[in-house]
């Protein structure tokens, strides 16, 4: 028996809290927060040659970088499987729910050099054309052997057991005409391709034609692994948008958002301002990443001129940021954010940012307004009996800052 709260006790919450499973910052061969939820999560992992309507779907794996295992995955059913794909049709399902749904898609994967897709070979392009896919398609995949081992992480949604592949098959598919437009379009700049297919395409797409090396120039295409084709995508998406918002007005008033699901509480704020983003994440007792140790916290901050890169609360910071800034860019207003996450101990398995992305989408559907800043962490102090002002830049900014018009007679 896996006894992970043990070796949990001499492991700083802080550094579980900016590792969270994939770093291995404790110096340990193994994360054993993810060990224990292999134990105890009693997936069955016992697969064989497997057949069914890929939503489509694939995953890249990052170990063995700059060779990577990409593959497609798939249910074993017909039938209309899109849901396994669309967290963004999630929202009523509980944690158990959306884990069994996404264990249940089993992986098949070869493994390529990060540079194939400048010259992709036919598995490569049969993946390709899976993923241009408008609809699920049926697929199957023969294993050459089988890797009995489920697929999770903090930034992307979980995936099944899975194995090498001796055989992949799909059958054809009317293809999506935007995605497919900029696929065979190899002179447009990757980034430039991400603004050209967001929003009208879903940005779970999106990070799988990233992901899959599928846009961009022909020399400069290449596989990324899954969790970080959707943190960046997240980030070059939320880089365009600032450099438009901040054109705008400033917000009039102090906005204030709030959302609670499966385990995660948002409070926003939005303050009249220039363009400044914080995100402050409050780890709880008991949940994925505390285990027993005491609750922890983390944050980033960033303003023009000191833009955050590599976030400690890692992917988490760009999905919660890109739907704020949708939001100021419909009503064509600029302002300093603060989101405040408290992930309580039922978030017990780590299910990927998307849910930060579609939580605080939710949350920016009902807009309230406070008489001040210090309302905001009030209305947390009392919720949540914590006090943050002294863990905020943004509020130690604003009360520090000084008016040109205080001086003016």
């Amino acid at each position: 028996m896996i006894n992970a709260d043990g070796e949990l006790k001499n492991i700083p919450v802080s550094l579980c809290i900016r590792c969270k499973g994939s770093k291995l910052l404790c110096g340990k061969s193994a994360c054993p927060i993810v060990a224990k939820v292999y134990a105890t999560q009693g997936i069955s992992v016992k697969i064989g040659d497997v057949s069914g309507n890929s939503p489509p779907s694939l995953f890249v794996g990052h170990h063995g970088y700059p060779k990577v295992r990409i593959g497609p995955a798939l249910p074993a059913n017909r039938g209309d499987t899109e849901i396994y794909e669309r967290p963004d049709r999630w929202g009523n399902m509980s944690i158990d729910q959306i884990a069994h749904l996404r264990f249940s898609l089993y992986r098949g994967y070869k493994v390529l050099p990060i540079y194939a897709p400048s010259d992709p070979n036919g598995y490569l392009l049969e993946l390709h054309d899976l993923i241009l896919s408008s609809r699920p398609v049926f697929s199957e995949i023969e294993y050459s052997s089988v890797e009995r081992k489920i697929d999770f992480s903090a930034e992307s949604q979980p995936f099944g057991p899975g194995g090498y592949a001796k055989n992949f098959y799909h059958e054809s598919s009317a293809s999506d005409p935007l995605v497919e437009k900029i696929y065979y379009d190899t002179d447009v700049k990757a980034t430039d391709a991400l603004e050209i297919l967001y929003p009208q395409t879903s940005i779970y797409t999106i990070e799988k034609v990233f992901s899959a090396g599928m846009v961009g120039r022909t020399r400069n295409r290449k596989i990324v692994p899954t969790r970080w084709a959707i943190t960046a995508v997240d980030k070059t998406i939320s880089d365009r948008m600032i450099s438009e918002i901040r054109n705008f007005p400033e917000v009039d008033g102090v906005m204030y958002f709030h959302f609670r699901r499966i385990g995660n509480e948002y409070y926003i704020l939005i303050l009249p301002g220039d363009y400044s983003f914080e995100m402050i994440e409050n780890w709880n007792n008991g949940s994925i990443w505390t285990g027993p140790r005491e609750s922890g916290a983390e944050g980033d901050y960033e303003k023009p001129g000191r833009m955050v890169v590599n976030p400690k609360i890692a992917g988490a910071f760009f999905a919660a940021k890109l739907p704020i800034l949708e939001f100021l860019r419909k009503i064509e207003r600029k302002g300093n954010i603060l989101v405040i996450r408290f992930i309580d101990g039922e978030y017990t398995m780590p299910l990927g940012v998307w849910q930060v992305r579609e939580n605080v989408k939710y949350a920016m559907n009902e807009l309230n307004y406070l008489e001040s800043v210090d309302q905001f962490f009030d209305i947390i102090r009392i919720r949540r009996k914590k006090d943050l002002r002294q863990d905020s830049k943004t509020y130690q900014t604003i009360k520090q800052q000084r008016k040109i018009t205080e001086y003016v007679n």
